[in-house]
């Protein structure tokens, strides 16, 4: 009675994570000789979409693997980073080939041949089954950290963001990276991470690679360095992840109070801003996504801190064709025939809010009574 206790209880709870979709897969390699399973995560509403999404593979999968999916599917939720799909090589009983380098610290027989087997067979094991786009993210700890370098030292990197989890670094590579990283016509992300704890000659090299990476400038290159406090080894894993997501994903997620502050208030023209940051999500991820109300309304509150009141005037007509629906753009209007004195107009602007739907903190109850208090101001 027990035991068909405990099976109605899992059954009960399965779907609770069927949104996580996680497959597991066996990859044929022509190149290795050999069949090698992957993880893979598909994004939450992979199903119910015909949207393609960015893959983020992560080495040393059978242990890398879950935590990255769960942080995917959480952050992805809250769209501060877009969904995607996790995708996790499971390198037991070979992670020593896996990462096999000559004496000159370039991969060789097994590890040249693992670092063609993810470039040329798992990633194009996902493009031919799932629908994927073109923004790739690859991440390792240790000994993967420092290989997965290889990837962005080609002629063309085949990721565009890195993930670096305490990396076990060989001699020649922070020089490397950086003489790379220095030159790169491209946009790349670069995430590197220690802990106060770290193991310590690990964290002395991961310092000296941060000092190297520091000094570049280039603006097609962003770069976030964390040391976590009381963090080993390991457990820096679980701080360093959302913090990597979020540094790589930057560009997609909502504008932040921190973006507001140091990047749109000190804009030339915040709606211009707004419009260049949607096309970069666009252009990066191939994605196309709505305009947010919030962030529509973060422009709002830049322009009303500068009293830059002709922005209002953009501002309503990008709300016209992103938000057709809703009282944004008749409220945009309204405050700018109302700053410029012009009272008539924003009253008439207001009123052409009502019946539309709500946005955020507005609705047509505001904008009416918006209307009516200008009414009594000025007797009309």
């Amino acid at each position: 009675m027990k035991r068909i206790s405990i099976l109605l209880l899992l059954y009960f709870l399965i779907p609770q994570f069927a949104n996580a979709q996680v497959e597991y897969v066996e990859v044929g390699s022509e190149i290795l000789n050999q069949r090698r399973e992957i993880k893979i995560q598909l994004p939450r509403n992979y199903e119910s979409s015909e949207k393609s999404y960015p893959v983020i593979v992560v080495l040393d999968g059978d242990y890398m693997f879950e935590p990255f999916a769960g942080n995917v599917d959480y952050l992805s939720y809250w769209e501060i980073i877009p969904e995607a799909f996790v995708v996790g090589i499971n390198q037991v009983g070979y992670r020593e080939e896996d990462g096999f380098l000559s004496e000159d610290e370039l991969p060789i027989s097994s590890g040249a041949d693992f670092f063609e087997f993810i470039g040329y067979e798992v990633l194009k094991f996902m493009d031919d089954n799932y629908r994927t786009s073109p923004f790739a993210v690859i991440a390792g700890i240790d000994l993967m950290a420092n290989y997965s370098n290889f990837y962005l030292l080609k002629e063309n990197p085949l990721f565009r963001g890195y993930i670096s989890l305490s990396p076990d670094l060989t001699p020649l590579m922070p020089s490397r990276i950086q003489n790379k990283v220095s030159k790169i016509e491209q946009k790349i992300w670069y995430y590197l991470a220690t802990g106060e704890d770290d193991i310590p000659v690990l964290k002395k090299e991961i310092e000296q690679l941060d000092e190297l990476l520091a000094k570049v400038e280039n603006p097609n290159f962003t770069y976030q360095f964390d040391v976590f406090d009381k963090a080993s080894h390991f457990s820096l894993v679980a701080n360093a992840i959302p913090d990597a997501l979020n540094t790589i994903f930057k560009v997609y997620r909502p504008i932040s109070d921190n973006e507001y502050q140091d990047e749109l208030l000190k804009s030339e023209n915040p709606v211009v801003y707004l419009e260049d940051k949607y096309f970069l999500i666009s252009e990066l991820y191939a994605i196309e996504i709505p305009i947010r109300v919030t962030d529509f309304l973060m422009v709002a509150d830049a322009i009303e801190e500068n009293e830059n009141w002709e922005a209002y005037k953009d501002l309503s007509r990008l709300a016209k064709k992103e938000s057709p629906e809703t009282v944004l753009s008749t409220y945009f209007e309204g405050r700018y025939y109302q700053e410029i004195g012009k009272p008539k107009k924003a009253i008439k602007a207001y009123q052409g809010g009502y019946g539309l739907k709500s946005a955020g903190y507005l609705n047509s109850d505001t904008l009416l009574e918006k209307a009516d208090e200008l009414k009594r101001i000025f007797g009309y």
